[in-house]
């Protein structure tokens, strides 16, 4: 009788082993599908996170120039005042050209020998850990200020200006916006 129990037990182990085999045999088929399924999903990711950088290099800049050379973009939004003033001024309008593509030059990562194109090339060079590596000379970031200007509202009740920063960041083919609202203290 000893001997039937004993057959019956190492019967049902079997049992229970194959039922566990099959059930794991089921979890990494479900694994290896979804990762598959979600290759696709991880080079997007990537190159938003990566465009997302670019966008945030160009902020960087725009903000690091204007707190060191801020008289420069004073100088452009009195030229803008004074247009409103007199719209039909070729000078003024002549003046505004000339230093808003100063300005807005330096933010522009295609502008050759720009801060911007230095800042472009370090991060075209450079891998996940800050190392050296060839890379295309076409691929990889782009970015540029879009719209870089005095909100000023004293009229309408408010008593802060802001300076509205808008910045477009790409890699590859993902593109990233990022605005922002800086609080200034226009000296009176």
């Amino acid at each position: 009788m000893n001997m039937k129990i004993h057959q019956q037990k190492r019967g049902v182990a079997i049992a229970v082993v194959l039922v566990f085999c099959v059930a794991i045999l089921g979890l990494v088929t479900v694994l290896v599908m979804n990762t598959r399924h979600h290759k696709g999903s991880h080079s997007v990711q990537y190159d938003q996170t990566r465009a997302l950088m670019a966008a945030r290099a160009a902020m960087q800049l725009a903000i690091y120039k204007f707190r060191v050379l801020p008289s420069e973009f004073y100088k452009i939004h009195e030229l803008e005042k004074a247009l409103k003033m007199n719209p039909t001024d070729p000078v003024l309008l002549a003046k505004l050209k000339e230093f808003n593509k100063i300005w807005v030059t330096d933010f522009d990562s295609e502008v050759a020998d720009s801060p911007a194109a230095k800042i472009k090339h370090y991060m075209n060079s450079a891998d996940n850990k800050g190392r050296a590596v060839d890379a295309p000379k076409d691929t990889g970031y782009k970015f540029r200020v879009e719209e870089f200007r005095l909100v000023s509202r004293k009229n309408k009740g408010y008593v802060k200006d802001y300076i509205k920063i808008r910045t477009l960041g790409i890699y590859g083919t993902s593109q990233k916006v990022l605005e922002e609202l800086i609080e200034v203290q226009i000296a009176k």
